[in-house]
C-alpha cells in the first residue's frame, strides 16, 4: 500500500473520531428551523467543513457570505437590517477596525475565556482568537547554512538583495512591525525597516506562497511568510510544484533565544445588530470546543488557540517553538504607527539603486 493512501486512510480514522467526538461535544439540535449570518474574509476551503459539521449537528443553517478584501465594508453595509450576526476574519486587523468602527458587541462567556488565554481575546469581549499563525523566516537550504534568525537581524546588511517579502503594508507584516514597535521602540522600527528595505531583493510583490517560489526559483535566499503556507503547500496535491517550493526552504521560527516567534490570529465577533445572537453565540462556542480545534490543527496546519489541543503531526515536525506571548490588544494600539512608518520609509517601493 503506498504511503499516500495510508495517509488518506489515516486521515479519514481521523476525521471519523471528530465526527464521534463532536456529537458527544454539542447538544442535538433544538432549532432545526434556525439559521445563522455568517460573514467570513476567511477562505471556504478553511471553515466550510467546519460550518457544515455545526450544521450537521445543530440543526442550525448557515448562510455564508465570502468576502475576502472588503470584509467591513460590507458587514457595514448589511448589518444595520440585522443581517449580519458573526463576522469570522482571517487577520487581527479586520477583528480591531471592527470593534474600532462599532460593528460589534461585547460577549460575556465563562467557557470562552477559559479556553481562550487572554493575550488572544479582546479584554471587553468583542473579538475572540480561534487559531494561531506564526511569522517564520524562510531559508534557502542550497544557499543559506544558518539555522537561526532574529527578526532583528534581517537589516544587517550582509543579507543585501538577498530576502523577499510580501507588501508591507500587507497586515501580516502590519502586526510584525507592531510587535517591534512594542518591543523596540518606534525609532528603532523606523530604522530597522530602512534596514530591511534596503536588504530586499526586488519590490516586494506577490502573496506569501510567492516568496517560497522566489526562493526555489533563485531569485532570493529568505524570506518572511506565515506558518500554516508551508503545511498548505508541503500537502498540496492539486499544485504539487507547491511542494518543491516548500521542499527548497528550511523552517526557522524566529528569536528563539528571545522573546520567541510573532504570533497573529484568525478569530471571530459578534456583530453588533446581530439577529441570531444565540445561535452565533452556539458557533463560538462550537469553534473552541476540542473536536474544531483539533480540525483547526488537522487540517489548517494552523496553531490552535486552546492551549490544551495538539498541533498536527505535519505541524509538531517542525519543533516545539518558542512564541511572543505579547498580548495582542497592546499591539492592536500600535497598527496605525506601523503603517505610518511603512509609507514614511517608502518600503513597497523596494531597495534604492
Amino acid at each position: 500500500m503506498s504511503q499516500r493512501v495510508i495517509s488518506q486512510r489515516v486521515r479519514c480514522c481521523a476525521l471519523l473520531k471528530l465526527l464521534l467526538l463532536l456529537s458527544l461535544a454539542v447538544a442535538s439540535p433544538a432549532m432545526a428551523q434556525s439559521e445563522l449570518n455568517i460573514y467570513s474574509s476567511r477562505a471556504s476551503g478553511f471553515i466550510g467543513p467546519l460550518l457544515k459539521l455545526f450544521e450537521a449537528f445543530t440543526g442550525i443553517k448557515t448562510n455564508v457570505t465570502y468576502e475576502k478584501k472588503k470584509l467591513l465594508d460590507k458587514v457595514a453595509a448589511d448589518s444595520a437590517q440585522g443581517s449580519v450576526d458573526i463576522i469570522l476574519a482571517n487577520g487581527f486587523s479586520e477583528l480591531i477596525a471592527a470593534k474600532r468602527k462599532g460593528l460589534t458587541q461585547a460577549v460575556t462567556s465563562a467557557k470562552l475565556e477559559e479556553r481562550i488565554p487572554a493575550r488572544y481575546r479582546d479584554p471587553e469581549g468583542h473579538w475572540f482568537g480561534l487559531s494561531k499563525r506564526a511569522r517564520i523566516i524562510l531559508a534557502s537550504k542550497a544557499r543559506i547554512k544558518k539555522t537561526n534568525f532574529t527578526y532583528e537581524e534581517l537589516a544587517d546588511p550582509k543579507w543585501q538583495g538577498r530576502i523577499c517579502i510580501r507588501s508591507g503594508k500587507h497586515p501580516y507584516n502590519i502586526g510584525l512591525i507592531a510587535s517591534l514597535i512594542a518591543h523596540k521602540g518606534e525609532v528603532w522600527t523606523e530604522s530597522w525597516l530602512i534596514g530591511l528595505k534596503a536588504n530586499l531583493s526586488a519590490p516586494p510583490t506577490g502573496n506569501d506562497r510567492a516568496q517560497a517560489r522566489k526562493i526555489y526559483e533563485g531569485k532570493c535566499d529568505i524570506a518572511l511568510i506565515n506558518s500554516y503556507y508551508v503545511g498548505a503547500m508541503q500537502t498540496n496535491e492539486k499544485k504539487p510544484e507547491q511542494k518543491a517550493w516548500a521542499a527548497a526552504s528550511n523552517v526557522i521560527f524566529p528569536n528563539q533565544r528571545g522573546r520567541g516567534a510573532h504570533i497573529s490570529i484568525t478569530g471571530m465577533a459578534l456583530a453588533r445588530n446581530a439577529r441570531n445572537v444565540e445561535n452565533a453565540k452556539l458557533l463560538m462556542d462550537f469553534l473552541t470546543s476540542r473536536p474544531a480545534q483539533f480540525f483547526y490543527a488537522l487540517e489548517n496546519y494552523e496553531y490552535p488557540v486552546r492551549e490544551d489541543v495538539a498541533v498536527s503531526q505535519l505541524v509538531a515536525g517542525w519543533g516545539r517553538p518558542r512564541f511572543d506571548i505579547i498580548e495582542l490588544n497592546r499591539l492592536a494600539a500600535l497598527t496605525e504607527n506601523a503603517i505610518r512608518l511603512v509609507e514614511q520609509v517608502g518600503f513597497d517601493a523596494g531597495p534604492t539603486e
